[in-house]
């Protein structure tokens, strides 16, 4: 391989990381983790320059993330958006930028250490699992397809995330990943591959018997004092700021909320991310339609409805705000919750002073929020909102200083991106929240998928992409105890992090002292 040309090594990193995104949803074809980390890392192991390992994990870097986020793109490509001509820049724009941190990732592991020994090896775990790290959290954070996210469709490999988080399961997904690309690569007795090998299908064995156990010893239980009326309009983007749809998607709303059966407690309606618009929200006979659905409840019922709110600021200028609301039955509003983790270009501009552009969603953009908040209201528990985007922050969805919510919300609308991979693997993030917390999560998109997981990351309602739907369900319990990774958040992580890095330092020394 060493004599091969940079322009196939080069075609084979990029190929390696395209590969990698078969392992994630809508596909979840795990083997597809080890079979690319394991072709980059003997790709890798051949390189001399800094130049070259450098172009070859940007590249690699870029295969995985132009496949994997190709379709954020579709947004543009809705009707009447004045933004079409962002679209080519969409498509590689970000993955080129997102590329940078494997490729300094592998870059700083390589300068110390040769790849075809351990130290190399840990070095490249360790390097490339603190990018991941970096990436989810620098300049606002994009944690989007985490390599721990290829075990999605493996539920028990994923129970883990409830002591370490997804970051801790990254780090051990790249160790595996990429084991194979480093016994082809090492240059040692073949006893010495052997024990390598037995380790990790130990750890890999016992991180599955692990999550096996702990499904077992925790079955899904419902509550019996609440339920939830799960609400997905599938309503077009193009369809739904239309002021002459503006009636027929309200009744739409309307009519998929309908009570269907006698409950026994409370009920809460939830509608989805900006389901109701200012328009909606002043308009007197709208609101009175909806009072109309909330009382024909039998017991109390709540509306929990994304909404599209314009206020005026503190300085007379008007806002808007992204905002997920909780209306009682008499329509009187007991919470209104502002989205605070904002999406870049698509909801606001950053340094819009002197970048003149406007967000995809028009206006100057929505006024952030205040963060994670848990509201308490009496009769539903302690809950905590989130919208849209919010959910893919580990260890960033709750507030740590309030009361423990015994469930969480997630509005969205996934309408944006159309049929693409893009709302199954939102679908899938959520899975991990509910798992890491140890916390039910409701999920209601305009389309997309909506659905219900329990606190250990059961699905136990899914609805289908561009499914129109309206049902009433149990929701499920909250886990007795916090998870660990609720009380260390990503402490663990950081733990083996430094652990795996002082390893590969030591192991450098010795190899030098014997030299």
């Amino acid at each position: 391989m060493h004599s091969w040309p940079f322009f196939v090594k080069a075609l084979l990193s990029f190929g390696a990381g395209a590969l990698m995104v078969l392992a994630l949803p809508p596909w979840n074809l795990w083997p597809f983790l080890f079979i690319g980390f394991s072709l980059f890392y003997i790709l890798l192991s051949s390189l001399n320059t800094k130049r070259t390992v450098f172009a070859c994990s940007w590249l690699f870097g870029f295969g995985y993330f132009v496949f994997g986020l190709s379709w954020i793109a579709n947004a543009l490509l809705v009707e009447g958006n004045p933004f079409l001509w962002v679209w080519p820049f969409a498509i590689v724009g970000l993955p080129a930028l997102l590329a940078f941190f494997p490729a300094l990732a592998c870059l700083s592991a390589l300068r110390y250490s040769s790849l075809k020994t351990i130290a190399g090896f840990l070095a490249f775990t360790a390097a490339l699992s603190f990018s991941e790290w970096l990436r989810g959290h620098i300049f606002t954070g994009f944690p989007w397809n985490l390599y721990g996210y290829s075990w999605t469709d493996t539920l028990p490999m994923i129970q883990i995330t409830a002591i370490g988080g997804s970051y801790f399961l990254t780090l051990l997904s790249i160790f595996w990943g990429g084991s194979l690309g480093f016994l082809a690569v090492w240059n040692v007795p073949k006893r010495k591959k052997l024990f390598f090998l037995c380790i990790i299908i130990t750890t890999l064995s016992a991180n599955y018997l692990y999550g096996s156990w702990r499904l077992s010893q925790n079955p899904v239980a419902y509550r019996d004092n609440l339920s939830v009326h799960l609400v997905q309009p599938n309503i077009e983007q193009k369809d739904k700021w239309d002021p002459r749809k503006r009636e027929g998607n309200l009744s739409t709303l309307l009519q998929l909320s309908q009570k269907t059966e006698e409950t026994a407690g409370p009920t809460v309606i939830i509608w989805p991310e900006t389901a109701l618009s200012y328009h909606t929200l002043s308009h007197r006979d709208s609101m009175a339609a909806i009072q109309s659905t909330l009382s024909s409840y039998n017991n109390t019922a709540y509306l929990m409805t994304g909404a599209l709110q314009r206020r005026t600021g503190t300085d007379g200028e008007t806002e808007y705000a992204n905002s997920l609301m909780t209306f009682d039955q008499d329509m009187t509003i007991s919470n209104s919750y502002d989205k605070s983790h904002l999406v870049p270009f698509g909801e606001y501009i950053p340094l819009q002073k002197w970048l003149p552009l406007k967000p995809i969603v028009q206006f100057n953009g929505f006024t952030q929020g205040n963060g994670p908040q848990t509201i308490e209201k009496e009769s539903i528990g302690p809950y905590t909102p989130l919208i849209c985007y919010e959910i893919l922050f580990p260890g960033h969805i709750i507030d740590r200083h309030a009361v423990r919510p015994e469930w969480i919300v997630n509005v969205t609308n996934d309408a944006w991106y159309g049929d693409s991979a893009g709302p199954y693997q939102h679908f899938a993030m959520t899975k991990f929240r509910a798992i890491e917390e140890g916390i039910p999560i409701v999920r209601s998109a305009n389309t997309g998928i909506s659905g219900i997981f329990d606190s250990l990351g059961r699905i136990t309602y899914k609805t289908t992409l561009f499914e129109r739907s309206g049902k009433r369900l149990p929701l499920p319990k909250t886990l007795l105890s916090q998870t660990l990774y609720a009380q260390l958040s990503d402490l663990i992580f950081f733990i083996f992090l430094t652990g795996i890095t002082l390893g590969s330092l030591f192991l450098q020394r010795r190899q030098k002292n014997k030299t």
